[in-house]
Order: C-alpha cells, then structure tokens, then sequence
C-alpha cells in the first residue's frame, strides 16, 4: 500500500483536500462477470484505507477498531473494472464528541470511480456510543487541521 499526500481534487466546482491516498489491488472476487467492480466492493475498499489512515497516524497500534460504521452514502460515478489499479483518498472532515465523519473517493488515476461520505461512531464494550478519545482527537484534528468543536 503506498501512501500519499496528494492535496485538493475537485469535480464539477466542488473541492476536497484529501492529505491521505493508499493504493488498495482489486481482487478477481470483487468483479462480476462482466469484469465490473460490485458495488458492495467500495465499501471494502473504503475500509482498507480507513485502517491504512489511522495506521499511518499511529492509531491502530494495537489494532483494536474502537469504532464502527453507522451510516455510508456512496455516488457510483464510473464503473471499476478488473487490471484497474485503484487508490483510496480519505479524510475526516468533522470530530463530534461520540462520533467521526470521514470523505472518500476511490479512482483510478485521474478517474472518480465513486465518492462516499461515512459517519463512524466510537462504542465501548457494550457497544454503546463513547466519547472520542482525546489523543484520537488530537492525532486527527492536527492532520486534517480540523478546528475544535
């Protein structure tokens, strides 16, 4: 997986910065017949460079994933196929207090494949909604300089 600072791209006059790239091999398991990535495939692609994120920022050291999704919304904007290479842009775009919401587009090259909005919510053990931990907070809000809430 390689990781990048690649900075803003934008589509039809909206912006995204995205300080944070991976590169995530597509699977012969995640195209169809046709040779077309499936659909739910994104969603594991997006995972994939969740962790590589927080890795990359010294979060999953213990790789415990103190969070989980709760909600996505992806925008399929060109069909993936198979021999893509496809990389993964993420970012956090706001800290709440029990919850996070990240951006993502998946490309290949200079193509959008798909873009996604995901809101993840950190839980305790009984899977009940937790407050952020500060230093998870700190780590995330200084690289994505995010201003406090």
């Amino acid at each position: 997986m390689a990781i990048a600072s690649p900075g803003p791209t934008c589509h039809n006059g909206h912006c995204m910065f995205y300080r944070f790239e991976a590169e995530i091999p597509l699977r012969w398991v995640d195209v169809d017949s046709a040779g077309v990535v499936n659909n739910a495939v994104y969603l594991s692609l997006m995972e994939q460079a969740r962790y590589a994120y927080f890795s990359h920022l010294g979060l999953m050291e213990d790789h415990n994933v103190p969070f989980v999704l709760a909600e996505a919304t992806l925008q399929f904007v060109k069909p993936g196929r198979l021999g893509m290479n496809v990389t993964v842009a993420a970012c956090t775009t706001k800290l709440g207090k029990t919850s996070f919401h990240m951006s993502y587009e998946v490309r290949s090259g200079e193509e959008v494949l798909c873009k996604a909005k995901a809101a993840l919510v950190f839980v305790d053990e009984q899977m009940q909604p937790t407050a952020l931990p500060d230093a998870f907070r700190e780590t995330v809000g200084q690289f994505e300089e995010l201003a406090g809430d």
